[in-house]
C-alpha cells in the first residue's frame, strides 16, 4: 500500500476522488484513471456497512489509499479495522474535538485506538498496510493511518493554532459550505470572509508542518495553489464527474 507519506514525496498535485456511489467498480475506475487516493463520503451519503465493506475490500486489493469521511466518531475503530487507511473528521472546531479524534484514530503513544490483536494474520487493516502480523502493523500504524480534520466554523480562528498543531493530526481541510453558514451566508462560498478563513487554515497548516487539503476547483486553481505549498486536492464527487462526462458525450454527438 502506498502511504500518504510516500505520496507526499511526489510532485503535486496529489489527487483524490470523493466517492459517493456504493458500486466498488468506481474504485477500480479511479485507480485506472490515475487518482492517487479515494475518499468515501460517509458523512452526507447513506452507505450501509456492507457497501463500505466492499468498497474498502476493493481498495485494499488495488492497494489504493482509502480515506473515509465520517459523520461522527462512533464507527472509527471498526472502519480502520476493515481496511481504511485514513479518517476524515468534519466540524473539528475546538482543540478538544481534535484531541478526541486523535485518541480514536491513533495507537499509543498518540492515542487510544482500540486494539484488535488476533492470533493469526487476518484483518483487512493488515493486508491494506502490507504487514503479516499485528505486532508489525501496530508499530507502523500511526504513520500509515492518516487523520484529516475539517475546520468549518470561523469561530475556530480563536483556537486555530492549538487545533492545527494537535499531535496526531496529519492533514487540515476546510469545508467552505459550512464555513459560509458560520458567517451567516449559507452557500456563498466565494464570500471574502469564507475565502480568508480558508487561507488562514492553509497558512496555519503549513506553519505547523501539517498537510493542507483543498477541493480541486479547476486546473488553474490547482496550479495557483501548488505555488503556495498545497499539494493534496480532492475532486468530485464521482457522481458529478460521471454526470458531466455523460452530458458532454451526448452534446458532442448532438451538436454535430
Amino acid at each position: 500500500m502506498t502511504t500518504f507519506k510516500e505520496l507526499l514525496k511526489k510532485d503535486g498535485p496529489i489527487l483524490g476522488l470523493y466517492v459517493q456511489s456504493p458500486d466498488p467498480y468506481v474504485v477500480e475506475m479511479a485507480k485506472a484513471a490515475g487518482f492517487d487516493f479515494i475518499r468515501l463520503d460517509n458523512e452526507h451519503i447513506l452507505f450501509d456497512y456492507s457497501q463500505l465493506k466492499e468498497l474498502l475490500r476493493v481498495a485494499v486489493l488495488l492497494r489504493m489509499p482509502c480515506q473515509i469521511r465520517v459523520s461522527d466518531l462512533t464507527d472509527v475503530t471498526k472502519l480502520l479495522d476493515a481496511g481504511a487507511t485514513g479518517i476524515v473528521v468534519p466540524d473539528v472546531n475546538t482543540p478538544e474535538k481534535a484531541r478526541k479524534a486523535v485518541s480514536l484514530v491513533k495507537y499509543h503513544p498518540l492515542g487510544e485506538r482500540g486494539v484488535y490483536n488476533l492470533p493469526s494474520p487476518v484483518g483487512r487493516y493488515l493486508a491494506a498496510a502490507g504487514y503479516e502480523t499485528f505486532d508489525e502493523y501496530v508499530k507502523a500504524a500511526n504513520d500509515i493511518v492518516t487523520l484529516t480534520i475539517q475546520v468549518e466554523d470561523v469561530k475556530a480562528a480563536a483556537y486555530i493554532d492549538e487545533i492545527v498543531s494537535t499531535p496526531g493530526v496529519d492533514m487540515i481541510s476546510s469545508g467552505k459550505g459550512d464555513i459560509s453558514q458560520s458567517v451567516g451566508k449559507p452557500g456563498q462560498t466565494n464570500d471574502p470572509e469564507v475565502v480568508e478563513f480558508e487561507k488562514l487554515l492553509v497558512r496555519k497548516a503549513l506553519e505547523h508542518g501539517k498537510t493542507p487539503v483543498l477541493l480541486a476547483r479547476g486546473p488553474d486553481y490547482v496550479s495557483e495553489m501548488l505555488k503556495t505549498g498545497v499539494k493534496v486536492f480532492t475532486a468530485g464527487p464521482d457522481e458529478l464527474i460521471f454526470a458531466n462526462a455523460l452530458k458532454s458525450f451526448v452534446n458532442n454527438y448532438k451538436q454535430q
